[in-house]
């Protein structure tokens, strides 16, 4: 399976704010099993796409699913709320090649579980729209 580029670019800009590093605690599709302290991104399907009046330009509004995991529960909240704040409501920017109309929050952060390792894990859930022609 290829990774979607807007999910690519949506990693690309975590890592440029300072969120994380690609490869070492940010991961697509599921957690790195000798990181403890990581985050996963993950695509989903959202409602359709629609084309504009002029017909000039299509908005595609797949979801993304973000799970943070750490070791400390007040760290992988302040992580979860940090990436919360640097995506919810952003609009209008684009990262690598994929052009962002607006990132929206579904909910805040939440508490998912905490592990047989101990482990917590928090997630935000997010729709995008994403211009495409």
């Amino acid at each position: 399976m290829s990774l979607p580029a807007w999910l690519d670019a949506l990693g690309t800009y975590l890592q440029t704010a300072g969120i994380g590093t690609l490869g070492t605690d940010i991961f697509y599709h599921g957690f790195d099993s000798r990181t403890q302290n990581c985050i996963s991104l993950s695509d989903g399907a959202g409602p359709g796409a629609n084309t504009t009046l002029s017909g000039d330009m299509i908005l595609y509004k797949p979801e993304l699913g973000v799970l943070v995991r750490n070791m400390s529960d007040s760290s992988a909240n302040s992580k979860a709320l940090s990436i919360y704040n640097l995506l919810n409501l952003k609009t209008n920017f684009t990262s690598g090649t994929t052009r962002f109309k607006r990132i929206r929050a579904i909910s805040e952060p939440f508490f998912v579980s905490k592990t047989a390792n101990n482990l917590y894990i928090y997630s935000i859930n997010f729709e995008i729209q994403i211009s495409g022609t």
